[in-house]
């Protein structure tokens, strides 16, 4: 008798669990199936996000920073492809 109760838990177990791997609310799909088509506002919200701008808005100053920023950058991967440099 027990050895039927745990067969029959296994089976419960293993025809439950690939619902329980689901992800039950990332995405369009409603609980019935259908799915939802989202706003226009949530695409842009999800999609566009404002880009990190940390130079200055003055066309002179950000050609220097942006350079200065190249010369950092460049000096970083020197480092790290050439240890005998």
């Amino acid at each position: 008798m027990p050895r039927m109760f745990l067969l029959a838990a296994l089976g419960i177990l293993t025809a439950a669990a690939p619902g329980w791997a689901q992800d039950r609310n990332g995405g369009p799909v409603l609980p019935d199936g259908e799915i939802a088509i989202p706003s226009e506002r949530t695409l842009e919200r999800d999609a566009v996000t404002p880009p990190r701008n940390e130079f200055s808005t003055n066309d002179t100053i950000a050609t220097e920073q942006m350079e200065k920023q190249d010369r950092r950058i460049d000096r970083e991967v020197e480092k790290g492809i050439c240890t005998d440099c």
